[in-house]
């Protein structure tokens, strides 16, 4: 149980991460206020994409448009997460110009937390798939794994009985070695590969769940967001 328990340790919060905490703004709800300034509403996007008209109104959530986040502002929200550990979040955006379609900015709001929302569903299913495969994976490299174990046992006995060639002797052992190197692949799959997998699909259904203040024209007195 000692060995399991190192491996598996409580989720706790290091002092690090409670000084990080307390070096943000809280809102009136307990969140934590992650800063960012964008110089537009695309700048949220890979520069390949752009809001389709009417985006957010679509009833039908299976058909809806998932929109690609910009991989910094992507990488920022994790890094954010994981030096805070489980604290719940408030994004504030800060834009520094407005939709042109868009009369106010709780339109905008709502636009741009769609779209974070929808890509971070849709990250968190990946993500879902890649566990569901690479627990598969394990139990498919196990299987071989025991079985090509059981043969290199039986080889080793038929060869203990007769006098083997080399060509038997090379088989057996690499047989042997195969076993062990499809054993091993499945329990580092068990054991470690897993958890970059699981921590990017909490942190993607935090994200989707994390609530969104938008804020215009408003000069950051710092350049890096907080």
């Amino acid at each position: 149980m000692k060995r399991v328990f190192r491996l598996f340790p409580p989720r706790r919060r290091t002092v690090k991460e409670k000084q990080l905490a307390d070096s943000y703004t809280r809102s009136p709800e307990g969140h934590v206020v992650v800063r960012l300034q964008l110089s537009s509403p695309t700048a949220l996007l890979m520069p390949f994409e752009g809001f389709p008209k009417n985006f957010g109104d679509e009833l039908d959530d299976q058909k809806s448009p998932v929109l690609n986040l910009n991989k910094d502002f992507v990488d920022y929200l994790f890094a954010r997460l994981a030096e805070l550990g489980d604290e719940s979040l408030l994004l504030n955006i800060n834009l520094m110009a407005d939709f042109d379609d868009q009369p106010t900015p709780r339109g905008s709001a709502d636009i741009m937390q769609t779209a974070i929302q929808r890509y971070f569903a849709y990250l968190e299913e990946v993500r879902r798939q890649d566990l569901q495969k690479l627990a598969g994976d394990a139990v498919l490299l196990g299987l071989l794994g025991g079985g090509a174990l059981g043969l290199s046992v039986f080889l080793d006995v038929r060869n203990a009985t007769t006098d083997p060639g080399i060509g038997a002797l090379l088989l057996s052992q690499g047989v042997t070695v195969f076993g062990w190197l499809t054993l091993w692949e499945a329990l580092a799959n068990v054991l470690w590969h897993w958890r970059p997998l699981y921590q990017q699909l909490r942190m993607s259904q935090r994200l989707r769940s994390a609530p969104l203040e938008l804020t215009t024209h408003q000069t950051l007195t710092s350049t890096v967001p907080r």
